[in-house]
């Protein structure tokens, strides 16, 4: 029978949700889905949003969750009801984790009272453990407290599983310090967790008595815990759903098992000094870095565009008008039609996507034999309490301590502040920053010609709001204009390195083993769009056409753009196709990606995103219609290109969402997606209408027989440097950077 077909297939999709087996569940349950509404069971139907909507919220993916969870509202009327007090208790979690906890007290009281109501007594102590974890996360102690000890005395009483309990009273205390008290609740937490198959991931309960285990100074316990966490987490992280939005709200999870294990390695590692050690936490915070950057080129790529369904388009295109409107209008019904555009573009991008692999062993030795003579990689990790640098050449690997992140990060902000202010060139700032960055180095790393740099962007992890963090240096720290005490007189760090930040060892070394074609010798510019009706070059509407309902964006005209690209082009050796105007389109730039150019050069505005966390929209012409193209990074990912650079000169290009472990998820990663070889962008707006740094950018790529971009960056920041002028200024040359894998 139908009806039976689908509620079997939602079972076994609960059991392997149960089992944290996500995408074999993710796609149970969107089968069992299809099938119910075909039969218009919508019961049946609502249930499997619920499930679906859990699945992405344990993972991370909010937008996605908060839509499939408002679906199953919409559903519910006569029987359905019953199943309200659960839906209210699982919005009132995502209300939370979207930071708006007004309303989530609101849905978790109401939540809790029907359950009441009902008698269900799992589910009531399920909604008060669920509020007092969301108070905890948010770092409301006091608060947290009364519904965590509620939830465990109905369990208790009632002879219910209590590891949720266990665990979550553990974390309280580890909070308030009371260590002997955490360290019983959270292994009587691990004791049930190997008996209960419940919503917790056992990775998670034991990382967390792993942290109470380095708090009280047992290192090698701590160890032993973090190991057995970072094992589990491995394989929890390979069974979410290949979209990339999963892929990242997994790598932010995650983050804080890895970070966990580094700290308590490297602790113990200054205490007994085996190698081994540092070894293992080098392998931990790369493992996790960029891995989902990582899984795009780990087992093939994303279907080729012209495959893709034209469902995908027309929800690509919804997303866009939305967007577009959502920027015009900040109002809060538009941002709930982008959301669930979203999503519904998540769910789509799920069946498309590719499966992943783990990263592989050996980790440290690949990269390390992948290094050249004249190179070093320095990867950096930020913590709470303490900062991380590992050194990485040929001859071996060093680890150095570091000040904690809050200490970092002022002093970043600092230097970036005296360079773009042009602060006299003995201000402390930028020579303060390399000090506590590179000080320490050995002078054999010091001597090294090329730095690989693998950071993360200044982003805050946490636990879905929780309270431990940690991530990289920030890429607003202005690298290559620090100054560098090293050697008398002092220089800046352009004039004795070459200077590459790479997403993380594990995808540097996968790109660099990479087999493709080179790029062709082509140079793309794409610059001084349409951006208003205003503008005389904007070409008549077609016969019989009609102007969009809804009008684009008006954006001031980048007259200067123009003659940026064309100063670019008179110092590129080889072919050269400027796209100006109305040919400064999405068509337009796909044709020629399709052509795989060497060079892409992007001078456009760049906007933000109506979404929070925001991310970059790189704006190109008017349609014909009228409407604005705005190019967002989730589009540029799914996009197929051999392109050897990509060049983003509009102001702050930078600028992405501040996620976790993949740090930038804005247009410098989605390009790397694509499939270009590096990226550079600028930290802030260096306007000049001669181009006088890109000539020298791509005048030195294309004489340089070979020149990687990193290098010709270095040579065009170093012509400027000696220009004299304005220009010669830091300000000018050291906003930009190179990411990528050369």
């Amino acid at each position: 029978m139908p009806r039976e077909a689908a509620r079997a297939l939602g079972n076994i999709g609960a059991s392997q949700f149960a089992l944290h087996k996500y995408r074999p569940a993710l796609h149970s349950f969107l089968e069992a889905h299809r099938q119910a509404e075909a039969i218009n069971d919508r019961s049946a139907a609502a249930i499997f949003d619920a499930n679906i909507a859990s699945l992405y919220s344990e993972l991370g993916e909010l937008d996605a969750a908060s839509e499939w969870i408002q679906g199953t509202i919409r559903r519910l009327n006569g029987s359905e009801r019953k199943h309200l007090p659960k839906i209210l208790i699982q919005l009132a979690t995502l209300r939370a984790r979207q930071d708006r906890m007004p309303e989530a007290r609101q849905l978790f009281k109401e939540g809790i009272a029907a359950a009441d109501r009902a008698g269900d007594l799992a589910l009531y102590a399920n909604g008060w453990n669920r509020l007092g974890e969301e108070y905890l996360k948010r770092g409301e102690l006091a608060l947290a407290e009364g519904p965590l000890l509620e939830a465990y005395r109905i369990r208790k009483l009632n002879h219910l599983v209590s590891d949720a309990s266990y665990r979550s009273l553990g974390r309280l205390r580890l909070e308030q310090g009371d260590l002997a008290s955490a360290a019983a609740l959270l292994d009587r937490a691990v004791e049930l967790s190997a008996q209960s198959q419940g919503g917790i991931p056992t990775w998670d309960t034991y990382h967390y008595r792993g942290r109470v285990r380095m708090a009280q100074g047992r290192l090698r316990d701590a160890m032993a815990d973090l190991r057995i966490a970072v094992r589990l987490a491995r394989g929890w992280r390979w069974n979410a759903p290949p979209d990339d939005a999963s892929r990242m709200g997994t790598e932010g999870w995650l983050e804080l098992v890895h970070s966990a294990l580094v700290e308590a390695g490297n602790r113990l590692y200054l205490e007994t000094g085996e190698p081994a050690l540092i070894r293992e936490t080098f392998e931990a915070v790369e493992e996790n870095r960029a891995s989902s950057l990582r899984a795009v080129f780990s087992r093939g790529r994303s279907p080729d565009p012209s495959e893709l369904p034209p469902a995908y388009w027309e929800t690509l295109a919804r997303l866009q008008r939305a967007e577009v409107q959502a920027l015009r209008t900040p109002d809060a019904g538009i941002q709930e039609t982008v959301a669930g555009v979203r999503a519904e573009l998540v769910r789509m991008e799920v069946a498309l996507g590719p499966d992943l692999a783990s990263l592989p062993s050996s980790l440290l030795e690949r990269t390390r034999q992948a290094l050249d003579g004249d190179s070093v990689l320095l990867s950096f990790q930020l913590g709470d309490r303490i900062s991380w640098l590992w050194a990485l050449d040929r001859d071996g690997l060093a680890l150095y301590a570091l000040p904690a992140r809050a200490q970092v990060e002022s002093q970043a902000q600092a230097a970036a502040i005296a360079i773009r202010e042009d602060a006299a060139p003995g201000g402390d700032g930028p020579a303060r920053l390399w000090r506590t960055l590179f000080g320490q180095l050995a002078p054999r790393f010091q001597r090294k010609t090329r730095w690989l740099v693998a950071l993360d962007r200044g982003s805050t992890l946490t636990d879905s709001q929780g309270r431990f963090t940690a991530g990289g240096l920030p890429f607003e720290a202005p690298l290559a204009a620090l100054l560098d005490s090293s050697r008398q007189p002092p220089a800046y760090l352009a004039e004795r390195h070459v200077i590459e930040i790479i997403p993380g060892a594990g995808y540097w070394v996968e790109a660099r083993r990479r087999t493709h074609e080179a790029p062709t010798p082509l140079f793309v510019g794409v610059g001084d769009p349409i951006y208003n009706t205003a503008d005389p070059r904007l070409p008549p509407l077609p016969p019989g056409a009609e102007p969009a309902a809804n009008p684009g964006l008006m954006l001031p005209r980048l007259v200067a753009s123009g003659a940026e690209l064309d100063a670019c082009a008179r110092n590129w050796h080889g072919e050269r196709v400027l796209l100006k105007g109305a040919t400064a389109s999405r068509g337009g730039l796909a044709e020629q990606l399709r052509r795989n150019p060497a060079v892409v050069h992007l001078a456009t505005h760049v906007l933000e995103s109506s979404e929070r966390p925001s991310y970059g929209l790189i704006a190109l012409s008017l349609t014909a219609r009228r409407e604005s193209e705005l190019l967002p990074p989730y589009e540029i990912a799914g996009w197929r290109t051999n392109a050897g650079l990509v060049v983003l000169s509009g102001c702050h290009s930078a600028q992405g969402a501040k996620l976790p472990g993949t740090g930038l998820l804005g247009l410098t990663r989605a390009w790397l997606m694509a499939g270009a070889h590096s990226v550079i962008s600028s930290n802030w707006a260096t306007p000049d209408e001669s181009g006088a740094l890109f000539g020298a950018l791509y005048r030195n790529l294309s004489e340089g027989r070979g020149n990687s971009p990193a290098a010709a960056l270095r040579a065009a920041q170093l012509e400027m440097i000696r220009s004299g002028g304005w220009r010669a200024r830091p300000s000018y040359w050291g906003a930009y950077f190179v990411v990528g894998s050369q």
